[in-house]
């Protein structure tokens, strides 16, 4: 049997994508922002989302803000109550988001035609040692687009 895919733009048909998860569907989305820098990069990446019923620190999260807004942050505490404290990888901030707001979770990520699960070794060690580094982000960051920039400009001269 062929497998039918149909691409969702997550910010012009969240509701159908939301709908789709819902009932047990696994969609890939492309990345579309900066927030989960360094790991996922804006329009390279794509993450494959599954509907998730218990959630756990590192886990990549689908999410739906109370402005309508469809995100992905990473997991950074789950409260008793079910609440869960949020970070995207490239911000300093964190935000607490309710259980009912939480969509899907990444269970696979796309890049350069090769898909790794989101859970791999790898991926984890990343996260661990990533998440330190919260408060010196901006810093690292900015070293980055300088760093960037003069191996840019002496690739052109040469």
């Amino acid at each position: 049997m062929k497998e039918i895919i149909k691409t969702i733009d997550a910010l012009e048909s969240g509701d159908e994508l939301a709908e789709l998860i819902a009932a047990g569907a696994k969609i890939p989305i492309v990345v579309t922002g900066s927030s989960m820098l360094p790991f996922l990069r804006n329009k390279r990446d794509t993450v494959w989302l599954m509907k998730e019923e218990n959630y756990k620190r590192g886990q990549i999260l689908f999410f739906r803000r109370d402005n309508g807004m469809f995100v992905l942050h990473r997991i950074r505490r789950v409260y008793p109550d079910g609440r869960m404290l949020l970070n995207g990888d490239a911000q300093t901030a964190c935000e607490i988001i309710r259980p009912d707001q939480a969509l899907a979770v990444v269970y696979a990520v796309s890049r350069n035609g090769k898909t790794k699960p989101a859970d791999c070794l790898l991926w984890k060690l990343r996260d661990l040692l990533w998440y330190p580094t919260r408060p010196l982000r901006p810093v690292i960051f900015s070293i980055y687009r300088k760093l960037r920039s003069l191996f840019r400009k002496a690739t052109e001269q040469s």
